[in-house]
């Protein structure tokens, strides 16, 4: 998978998350697929369970006057044909303009019948408690 196929990749994840769209944010995402951060790991073998919980991500986003993300893919390593490896710094926006957070997340990235699509992501730095101090998330 080239450098350009995973640009592309991430504006379009980007947008997806601009437009606070769960479902077009779920549609970059293979079944089965992963996430992991400090705390847990959670494998979907099913659609539906990965599709709700883009909802409710976006969903806490909207609830933070969330305005728009800019990626920055800070390391790349190409993995064959069908895969590659992406570091991401995400800087997240206020509709004001103001940072609600920056972190880093690392992707694995598999060649799905859409295109390029999650198949693991590490999230090593993402922090909701940061973001809403005085919620339990």
């Amino acid at each position: 998978m080239s450098r350009e196929e995973v640009e592309g990749f991430f504006k379009a994840y980007r947008d997806a998350f601009n437009s606070l769209d769960g479902d077009a944010v779920a549609e970059l995402w293979h079944v089965p697929s992963g996430i992991t951060d400090k705390q847990s790991t959670v494998w979907w073998t099913d659609d539906a369970p990965m599709r709700a919980n883009h909802h409710a991500l976006c969903n806490i986003y909207r609830d933070l006057n969330y305005g728009r993300a800019d990626p920055e893919i800070t390391a790349f390593h190409p993995l064959g044909d069908d895969h590659a490896f992406a570091d991401v710094r995400w800087t997240l926006l206020r509709q004001d303009g103001s940072i609600l957070q920056q972190f880093g997340t690392g992707y694995h990235l598999i060649r799905g019948a859409r295109g390029p699509q999650v198949l693991l992501c590490t999230a090593y730095e993402e922090d909701y408690k940061e973001m809403t101090p005085h919620a339990a998330v």
